[in-house]
């Protein structure tokens, strides 16, 4: 929560497009023995109950390979971050990764 991903995005985007709103980033480390295709949406779980959260960058699916770590970025907000218990994230064959470890 709150990286400073500011200067990474305008670095990674085409053209150095700014992108302020960012202030969470997600690391995904595919600990599996295959590739596995991430959809660019999870849902947030705590004390308020599920929401998607659709508005992931880089937008589309992703490919992470074994031991390879991928970074999505996203607006959150931070009261709502502190009472989530996991985030779940969907590849494209319809299984579910759970995400609890939020250091």
């Amino acid at each position: 929560m709150n990286s400073s991903s500011e200067k990474v995005l305008a670095f990674k985007t085409c053209c150095s497009l700014p992108a302020y709103d960012q202030n969470l980033e997600i690391h995904l480390v595919n600990r599996g023995a295959r590739p596995v295709t991430v959809q660019s949406h999870f849902d947030q779980e705590g004390v308020f109950g599920s929401m998607r959260v659709e508005t992931l960058f880089p937008s589309g699916p992703m490919d992470i390979k074994p031991g390879e770590t991928k970074a999505f970025y996203c607006t959150m907000d931070e009261e709502r971050f502190k009472k989530t218990r996991r985030l779940i994230f969907y590849d494209d064959e319809g299984n579910r990764y759970f995400c609890t470890d939020f250091t």
